[in-house]
């Protein structure tokens, strides 16, 4: 038996686990018609579909994440008709009141490619990974370098744009607010996480020096 199936629902509303938000539309099937992720959880997901259901019952939901296969019975807690230009639709909120061992690895794995994915994504934002033309001006030789020592940041100018291994260096006109978030985002991430960091912003800096 899956530890998800152990505890009961209003043990699961209470400790409700983060939400990600699916920006790539993700197709799954959904009873016997389709639909799109909206979001998804450890415990459950949101689904915009064309067919209705009725809170309480019981749908068959499985998509496809790298190859593999998810597939589970969930829940309905809660659907609502949405209005989508002249097309009606629905979207429901589902609990997985059981995930096979198979399924759940997969889920897991889908999560994952979501964190990271919005991990890139925003780090590449903060970063100014976009597709306006650098301004020339921007390109200095100093940078801000952040050190993480066990709970505090560390920061100091330098003209190294050398990447630290427990921390990042950034573009001296990196503003304040970006700086927070990325040192708040380095600060919950996981080494990998720090590494691809680390990497990214070693990259914005060569661009910069290129330019």
């Amino acid at each position: 038996m899956s530890a998800l199936e152990q505890l009961p629902l209003a043990g699961i509303e209470r400790r409700l686990t983060e939400r990600f938000s699916v920006s790539d539309a993700q197709q799954v099937v959904f009873g016997r018609g389709a639909g799109l992720l909206i979001d998804l959880s450890r415990r459950g997901a949101r689904i915009r579909h064309t067919t209705p259901v009725r809170r309480g019952s019981s749908v068959r939901v499985s998509f496809t994440c790298a190859g593999a296969r998810f597939s589970a019975d969930a829940e309905v807690l809660a659907s609502r008709m949405v209005s989508l230009g002249s097309e009606m639709s629905y979207e429901s909120r589902l609990h997985f009141p059981f995930i096979d061992h198979q399924s759940e690895k997969v889920l897991n794995s889908a999560l994952d490619e979501i964190t990271e994915r919005d991990l890139r994504r925003n780090v590449g934002n903060l970063l100014g990974w976009n597709d306006s033309p650098r301004d020339a001006a921007a390109s200095a030789t100093s940078y801000i370098r952040c050190r993480l020592h066990g709970r505090w940041w560390e920061r100091k100018i330098t003209n190294d744009g050398t990447q630290p291994e427990n921390g990042f260096v950034l573009r001296a006109q990196t503003l304040e607010s970006d700086i927070q978030t990325l040192c708040g985002d380095y600060s919950a991430s996981d080494e990998a996480d720090r590494q691809m960091i680390r990497l990214m912003a070693a990259a914005t800096i060569a661009g910069d020096t290129e330019a």
